[in-house]
């Protein structure tokens, strides 16, 4: 030890090595006070004991470390991992050599030799498996699959202790789930900041028969994956549903989408369950919060319909309340068991169109029927010998049809202005073609004569052809009616009384209480309690001959009207019956 202790100054830590025993002594220095071992590198000795920790240690106190001498190895542990999808090498790839320290150490307050110690390089030793170790380790372990390239170029890289991922199965592709399409969600419209909300608009969304009102858009099953030993991974199954149907709906033939068996209001329950509900119920008024209302089904409110809006109903409506210069269209009846203000009562439109649309071709076709028989015998009469044939048709029409081109005109307008299936092409044609002919200049062209035949007989097919069919006990019931239109196909009644009101009913019409001003348009018999009233305008009523008008009290300045026969009414009468019998119209009155 002389050598150590006694060739070097107290103020330096010196490192001898001892090659015999294979070990390094060190003399601490006398600012050394702590001395931290490195196990992993060596045992380090203090006064003949093993140190692991930090100790303390005095000047000129002798340190022995013996180094670790590693022989070197290369070797691996092989695990399947994730279910058999991934194999890794667990690698030990360790260098040969040791540690040693240099010939002196720092002077510091404490020698920490982890910090110190330098690695040597030595001669391999240990085991060092190779590249056919590796391939018969895979094929031990059944690893046929997904071996990646390059893993030994990558195990033989690893520097100490590491994993390497040698295979890699493929995982199943996974299966896409069923999923529902709400197709009434998906389709609503994209409102533009421009465009102005009209708040008297319908904001019911509804659905026609056989729209669809869901879609199921069917799972894909996944694709199976491989694991590394080659064993095939099933992918996990698609989750299905299954709609549940309520009233009004149907699937589809394929079964994948919810189909409207009516029209109505779509109805959804839950996630799964769908409906449409064939009528409307309304607790409350129809007012600007509300909208208008446009139904395919009845419709029932228990409130009132507010100013400027309006109902549609392809089946009945009916109204707790009161109608306030609203228009009601009700194809299947009316009842307002309130007052009707103002606005307009359509019962029954389709029948109401077609009704006029019959009502005003007939009118049409007989009066130019006619006006071409009057027409035909004046140019072969003594009179019309020294005229021309258009100057003859122009003299009738002048003299004895003076409104025959006035009917046509307005006919015109009616088809351009309505929407029906009966509206074809050809009626529009053949109605123009008469009001070319019969106004104006028109009724001198050489050809008016011959056209105007065909007009005629045009019409007189159109006019066979045309059916009306009105649903049966289709009736509109009103407690009160003031300054209204009504257009009813049926039956007509009113409870308490209708003011200045125009009443049309292809059917009866019953007023239990009075009818003051207005005129009363009536396809059937008439039954009114107490009709006109002084001090107001005229009151009319006119109905058809083979009908029958009763009033209970009838005042002056009344006009009834017995399919084109005027009677005045000048003075009042308890009890007036008009009806017309053997081809007479007949008057049964009391004098009030």
């Amino acid at each position: 030890m002389s050598d150590i202790t006694d060739n070097y100054p107290s103020n330096v830590c010196p490192v001898f090595w001892k090659p015999e025993d294979n070990k390094f002594l060190i003399r601490v220095g006398d600012s050394v006070k702590f001395v931290v071992p490195f196990p992993q590198g060596g045992m380090l000795y203090h006064k003949g004991e093993s140190q692991e920790t930090a100790f303390k240690v005095d000047d000129g106190d002798i340190l022995e470390f013996y180094p670790k001498f590693f022989q070197g190895e290369l070797t691996w542990e092989i695990e399947v991992r994730d279910q058999g999808l991934s194999a890794v090498a667990k690698v030990s790839h360790l260098e040969p050599g040791f540690y040693a320290l240099p010939e002196t150490l720092p002077d510091s307050i404490t020698l920490r030799l982890q910090d110190l110690l330098i690695w040597q390089d030595g001669k391999p030793q240990g085991i060092y498996w190779d590249q056919t170790k590796l391939q018969g380790d895979l094929l031990a372990q059944g690893i046929v699959y997904g071996v990646l390239p390059g893993v030994w170029q990558s195990i033989s890289k690893v520097q100490g202790r590491g994993e390497v991922v040698i295979a890699q199965g493929k995982p199943p592709t996974l299966s896409v789930d069923a999923r529902l399409i709400d197709l009434l969600e998906s389709k609503k419209p994209e409102v533009k900041e421009e465009q102005r909300v009209d708040y008297f608009a319908s904001k019911l969304k509804l659905v026609h028969e056989g729209q669809a009102l869901a879609r199921k858009i069917p799972g894909v099953p996944g694709v199976p994956g491989k694991n590394v030993r080659g064993q095939e991974i099933p992918p996990p199954r698609p989750k299905d549903f299954q709609f549940k149907l309520k009233k009004n709906v149907r699937l589809s033939e394929d079964g994948l989408e919810v189909l409207a068996t009516a029209p109505g209001l779509p109805l959804r329950m839950d996630e799964l369950t769908f409906g449409v509900e064939p009528a409307y119920v309304l607790n409350q008024d129809v007012d600007l919060a509300v909208g208008s209302i446009e139904f395919p089904g009845d419709v029932f409110i228990s409130g009132d319909v507010h100013d400027g809006l309006h109902i549609f109903s392809g089946g009945k409506v009916e109204i707790r309340g009161s109608t306030s210069r609203a228009e009601i269209r009700a194809e299947k009846g009316l009842f307002i068991y309130r007052n009707a203000l103002a606005g307009k009562l359509v019962v029954g439109a389709r029948y109401v169109v077609r009704s006029k649309l019959l009502h005003d071709l007939q009118a049409l076709h007989d009066d130019l029927l006619a006006c071409l028989m009057i027409t035909d015998d004046f140019v072969n009469s003594p009179h019309g010998r020294n005229l021309k044939a258009g100057q003859c048709l122009k003299l009738i029409i002048e003299r004895r049809f003076p409104d025959l081109p006035k009917m046509a005109n307005e006919l015109e307008k009616f088809l351009l202005s309505t929407k029906d299936e009966l509206i074809q092409q050809d009626l529009i044609i053949s109605v123009r073609t008469a009001k070319h002919f019969l106004s104006g200049l028109g009724p001198l062209d050489p050809q008016a004569l011959p056209l105007l035949g065909r007009v005629s007989q045009a019409l007189e097919q159109i006019i066979g052809n045309i059916t009306l069919d009105v649903p049966e006990k289709l009736e509109c019931h009103v407690d009160y009616v003031q300054g209204a239109l009504i257009e009813c196909a049926g039956n007509f009644f009113c409870r308490k009384g209708t003011y200045n009101s125009i009443i049309q009913a292809a059917g009866d019409i019953s007023i239990e209480g009075v009818c003051r001003g207005g005129r009363i348009i009536s396809g059937g018999n008439v039954e009114i309690k107490e009709l006109g009233g002084s001090g107001i305008t005229a009151t009319t009523v006119q109905f058809p001959g083979t009908k029958r008008l009763k009033v209970g009290y009838c005042y002056a300045n009344v006009v009834i009207v017995v399919d084109k026969e005027i009677i005045t009414i000048d003075e009042p009468y308890k009890s007036l019956e008009i009806y017309r019998e053997h081809g007479r119209v007949e008057i049964e009155r009391l004098k009030g």
